[in-house]
């Protein structure tokens, strides 16, 4: 091989070094993220606008696997044959040539990548997406599935991958335009999101997508358009009529810069209460309405040590943040009741024991340095409350209080107010509800029985959210 065996280490660890010094090639900041992704994680999940250079990546994981496992199985698939043997497998191709090292130790032909002297054990293959069965039968200690395209796959092709990922070496790429809003490959940036590192590229954000191109589809269809989306934003179509909250206005919400706040003065703190077996109880947290800070999940906890636990979290916030006052909404219907009673029951000592550890910080302090009583509510919230609206000049008239927490975290993300805590599971949950509008032209949103017949697990991070940002007290149900 071209490689000596401790670059050979070092290299199946760093495909981007690999791709640098071996295949001679300079991968953008998009297709060097795409490559670490895939090294060290088992599932990748890539939508993408057009043009930003994901062939030329594939053939690159193609050529970096063969060269830095022993005995690897690279399965490729793509819709058509168009895809697969005149882009991807020419691509391979094309990459091979740049160092003629790689040409001698690897095989080219017109429908498999092999190692010298090893074309039945060491390999990539291409199989064309049309059979069920395309995909079957691969098993290796290092095995490489490269799906282009994916949203154009078929969701049975993907039954036998999934299948055969049981090594600890096996990996699964998916990759192309998001251009339909079902499927395996919609699944993998929605309600199975968590099971893969996703990547989004923007061909705005791309120096290998041509300007003009990107104006020539903003002049003929619009940029609100799905072929803007699709062929230039990498978003997948306009969400489905009955979804709740946009993917993108949580994905932005969460990559976008904490805001600074000089001293917070109100914390806001979400507890939903797990009711099933399968589902978690969450606390989340935002400081001044404008930042989340990391929610905190329990499994199969009774109420009282979930209550507990919210002890816990409101004295900790209550130290860090000593001019705040504290606000924890409850979610009150089923279990939550038992935490509730017990935390207001609380109440009082919790306040006691505060201001004796501040007395005995600030007690010598300057009245100005010294921070304000300490103030701590206790609400009681029902999802299934009296609805209305989220604002006086708000159009939207919702059903139920359900509507009215989740309409809050809408409009939190839709205006961009609120910096979410980054978490695909949080995201996945957030986007995943949808709504109906009911026969009185009220907007009802789908209930959590709903949501679980559709494989979707409960949304137990967006409810702790949602009570965080509600504030029943507030007239007008604006943000503050």
């Amino acid at each position: 091989m071209i490689l000596t065996t401790d670059a050979i280490l070092y290299y199946a660890d760093y495909p981007v070094e690999f791709v640098e010094d071996i295949i001679r090639a300079k991968p953008d900041a998009n297709q060097r993220d795409i490559l670490n992704s895939v090294a060290k994680y088992q599932r990748t999940s890539v939508r993408s606008g057009h043009g930003i250079g994901k062939t030329a990546v594939e053939a690159w994981l193609t050529i970096w696997f063969l060269s830095t496992r022993p005995y690897p199985k690279i399965p490729c698939t793509a819709p058509t044959q168009h895809q697969l043997w005149d882009i991807l497998w020419a691509e391979i191709a094309k990459w091979l040539r740049t160092n003629p090292a790689l040409g001698r130790e690897l095989t080219w032909t017109k429908e498999r990548v092999y190692m010298d002297g090893h074309p039945e054990e060491w390999f990539a293959v291409g199989r064309t997406a049309s059979h069920p069965d395309a995909l079957q039968g691969f098993h290796s200690d290092h095995l490489l599935f490269i799906i282009d395209e994916a949203s154009g796959v078929k969701d049975p092709i993907f039954e036998p991958v999934l299948g055969a990922l049981t090594t600890e070496d096996s990996k699964l790429v998916l990759a192309g335009n998001p251009t339909k809003i079902t499927g395996f490959f919609y699944d993998s940036h929605h309600k199975n999101r968590e099971l893969y590192n996703t990547l989004h590229i923007d061909g705005r954000n791309s120096s290998r997508v041509d300007t003009e191109f990107i104006r020539s589809i903003e002049e003929m269809f619009g940029q609100d358009s799905d072929v803007f989306r699709v062929r230039v934003a990498g978003d997948f179509p306009k969400a489905l009529p009955d979804s709740f909250i946009p993917m993108e206005w949580a994905e932005k919400a969460s990559e976008a810069e904490a805001p600074e706040i000089e001293r917070v003065l109100r914390v806001d703190i979400g507890i939903d209460v797990a009711r099933y077996g399968d589902d978690s109880s969450v606390i989340s947290p935002v400081l001044d309405k404008r930042l989340q800070e990391q929610p905190e999940i329990f499994h199969h906890q009774d109420t009282m040590k979930l209550t507990g636990n919210a002890v816990q979290t409101v004295k900790r916030y209550a130290r860090a943040y000593p001019w705040a006052s504290i606000h924890v909404k409850i979610d009150c219907d089923g279990l939550g009741v038992g935490v509730y009673d017990r935390l207001y029951e609380l109440r009082d000592t919790i306040v006691d024991e505060v201001e004796m550890q501040r007395e005995a910080k600030y007690g010598d302090a300057e009245p100005e340095d010294r921070p304000p009583a300490f103030e701590l509510e206790v609400v009681e919230c029902h999802f299934g409350g009296e609805g209305g609206t989220v604002s006086d000049d708000d159009p939207i008239d919702y059903q139920t209080s359900t509507g009215l927490m989740w309409g809050t975290v809408r409009e939190a993300l839709r205006l961009q107010t609120l910096k979410l805590y980054k978490d695909d599971k949080q995201i996945a949950q957030l986007s995943n509800r949808k709504y109906t509008v009911n026969s009185s032209g009220k907007i009802e949103l789908e209930r959590k029985e709903a949501m679980k017949k559709r494989g979707l697990p409960s949304p137990d991070m967006g409810d702790a959210l949602a009570l965080a940002l509600y504030d029943p007290k507030l007239p007008t149900w604006e943000l503050i």
